[in-house]
């Protein structure tokens, strides 16, 4: 069957927070193109938003490149964060508040839809699988959080078989992600489609590096390496800034915020980028660093790719499906020293950093939010038709 109608629930972008999960809009907007209705449901906390709630409406229309029209509600819901107490999180409240407000908005949407899709399991998937029962229409859930332990299991708690009645299947983003998930028995019967997350390659592409460092104020003559992510341990911040600092003529740009911020002399930007100028960013670096300890599927990894940059991160299970020694130089992101190497590597051998940067475009391009939209779409229709 081909999809008419789709409701989306998740973590969205709106007036306050535009960039708010813009993964997740750019995939909305990329099945919107193809044809099909798309609605949105993304409940936001009045106790998140507190004075600033007034500023998001309760449904706004976003509009795709070509003017493709999608309907974004935003019931009103009340967090009460994430905090362990013994045995139990509030973590789990806050769901249960968040799913019902979904729950109450789907229900005053005029249908049909053929079918719920949720963003990651919290905040929008167990959400969909709930509305998906509701209105007897099948749900597929999007799992691409860096650990299932820490981001699902510890503010939730267990999910139970009861609890996914409606689900048809799981989009994954990675092998690592995918086998994660297949290690529970509660999920180990679903189907599961391999999905690494896609970039706007309108967006994401080579640019003129001196038009962009004269955007920064980095001068020409600087070997670069850039970053783009939150400012936290797991990300690797201070371990790519401690690399450079030990490199003679090698400087860093940083993209992002966060409480430990990179500072000093080798640090030649460092800033809060709205998410279409980063690949201004991406364009004045040489080469892209992130030691990072866990991810999904990192979509700075690609949008670095797709900008023609050589890339130096984690020689780990989460990276594995779009990083090799045809892009990339692969690192344990707890050693500085192979942090400090592979980026000398790049900066003094011309030769691997013009076969690693030929590599990182190529592998970008089969990886666009268009091709992504059309695999999901394409998974989403089997499933439906009992394929």
């Amino acid at each position: 069957m081909a999809l008419k109608r789709i409701l989306f629930i998740g973590e969205y972008p709106n007036p306050v927070d535009k960039f708010r999960n813009v993964f997740f809009q750019n995939l909305v907007f990329a099945i919107a193109e193809k044809g099909v209705e798309c609605v949105v449901i993304s409940p936001v906390s009045i106790t998140h938003y507190r004075k600033t709630i007034s500023q998001i409406p309760l449904y706004e229309i976003n509009k795709s490149k070509s003017g493709k029209q999608i309907l974004v509600y935003h019931p009103r819901f009340i967090s009460y964060s994430s905090k362990r107490f013994l045995c139990f999180n509030s973590g789990r409240w806050s769901e249960h508040s968040m799913q019902k407000a979904a729950l109450k908005q789907a229900r005053q949407i005029e249908g049909p839809f053929d079918c719920v899709y949720g963003h990651f399991f919290l905040g929008g998937g167990l959400a969909a699988v709930r509305i998906g029962q509701a209105l007897g229409i099948p749900s597929f859930v999007a799992y691409g959080e860096c650990s299932y332990e820490t981001e699902v299991e510890f503010s939730y708690g267990e999910i139970k078989a009861e609890e996914l009645k409606s689900l048809r299947g799981i989009i994954t983003v990675s092998t690592d992600n995918r086998n994660e998930l297949k290690q529970r028995k509660v999920f180990e019967n679903y189907p599961t489609l391999l999905a690494p997350n896609g970039i706007d390659s309108e967006l994401f592409h080579k640019m003129n590096k001196t038009e962009c460092r004269q955007k920064l104020k980095i001068q020409n003559d600087l070997f670069v390496a850039g970053f783009v992510g939150g400012f936290i341990e797991r990300k690797g911040t201070h371990r790519l800034l401690e690399a450079v600092n030990q490199i003679d003529g090698a400087y860093a740009a940083f993209a992002g915020k966060g409480e430990e911020k990179p500072e000093g002399d080798k640090v030649v930007f460092c800033d809060a980028m709205e998410h279409n100028s980063i690949p201004v960013l991406l364009n004045a670096a040489d080469v892209f660093v992130l030691p990072t300890l866990a991810e999904g599927c990192c979509n700075a990894v690609i949008e670095a790719m797709a900008c023609g940059l050589p890339v130096i991160s984690s020689d780990l299970p989460f990276n594995h499906d779009i990083l090799n020694d045809g892009n990339s130089i692969l690192v344990d992101p707890m050693n500085i020293d192979e942090i400090r190497n592979a980026i000398i590597r790049i900066q003094h051998d011309a030769g691997l950093r013009e076969r690693l940067s030929i590599g990182a475009s190529e592998t970008a391009k089969q990886l666009t939010i268009e091709a992504r939209a059309t695999n999901i779409m394409r998974f989403i229709e089997e499933k439906i038709s009992g394929k």
